[in-house]
C-alpha cells in the first residue's frame, strides 16, 4: 500500500503537476500521521500554485520578449546596426588581414594565458581596491564631524526608511529563496535528492514512530 508523499512535486520540463503519492511506500498497516497529511496537503497546494505562477510568467516573458524582437521599429533598427557592423568589418579587413602576421605569433601565448586571465583579473581588482578603500576610509574619519552632525539632525528621515527599507528587502529574499527552493526540488535532480533523504529519514526507528501510525 503506498503512502501520501510530503508534497506534490512539479516539474517545470513537462509542465504537469503529477501527485507522487506512490513515491513513499513501507508495510500495509502504517500510513501517516494526521499533522504529517495536513502538511502534505498543504505543500501540494503551495508547490503547485507556485510553479503554475512561475510557468505562467515565464511563458507570458517570451511571449513579450517575441513581441518586442518581432515589432517593425526594433527589427528596422537590428538590421540598421547589422549593416553597420557589416559595414566596418568589410572596411577594416584590408588592416586586419595586414596585420594578422604580425599578431599570428602572439595568438599561442594569448590562448595558454587564457586560464589564469580571471585569477590575474581577480588579483589586480583586490590590489587596486586596497588603496582605494583605505582612501575612501580616511577621506570619511577626515569629514566624520560634517557628515556625522548631518546623519544625526536627519536621523528621524533616514532611520525610518532603513528599517522599511531592510524589511522589504528581506521579504523580497524570502520569496525568491523558497521559490527558487521549490523549483530545484520539483526537478528531476532535486526531487531525486529528497526522496533519497526522505526514505533514509523515514525508515529509521525514530523515524517509524514519529511519521508513521
Amino acid at each position: 500500500t503506498s503512502l501520501n508523499s510530503i508534497g506534490e512535486m512539479h516539474s517545470p520540463e513537462n509542465g504537469n503537476h503529477s501527485s507522487h503519492s506512490a513515491a513513499m511506500t513501507t508495510s500495509p498497516a502504517k500510513s501517516l500521521r494526521y499533522p504529517f497529511k495536513v502538511a502534505a496537503s498543504a505543500g501540494d497546494y503551495v508547490v503547485g500554485k507556485v510553479n503554475c505562477g512561475v510557468d505562467t510568467s515565464i511563458d507570458y516573458s517570451k511571449k513579450a520578449v517575441t513581441g518586442v524582437t518581432s515589432n517593425k521599429y526594433v527589427t528596422m533598427v537590428t538590421k540598421t546596426i547589422t549593416a553597420f557592423e557589416n559595414d566596418v568589418v568589410t572596411k577594416t579587413k584590408p588592416y586586419t588581414a595586414k596585420a594578422k602576421p604580425y599578431i599570428q605569433p602572439v595568438v599561442p601565448y594569448i590562448e595558454k594565458a587564457k586560464p589564469y586571465a580571471p585569477s590575474l583579473a581577480a588579483g589586480i581588482a583586490i590590489l587596486a581596491a586596497i588603496p582605494f578603500v583605505f582612501t575612501l576610509f580616511v577621506l570619511a574619519m577626515i569629514t566624520s564631524p560634517v557628515w556625522g552632525f548631518f546623519a544625526l539632525i536627519t536621523s528621524f528621515i533616514w532611520v525610518p526608511l532603513a528599517i522599511c527599507a531592510t524589511i522589504v528587502f528581506s521579504f523580497i529574499f524570502a520569496i525568491v529563496a523558497s521559490v527558487g527552493t521549490i523549483r530545484y526540488f520539483t526537478r528531476p535532480t532535486g526531487r531525486a535528492m529528497l526522496l533519497k533523504n526522505w526514505k533514509k529519514m523515514s525508515s529509521t526507528a525514530m523515524g517509524q514512530k514519529i511519521f508513521y501510525q
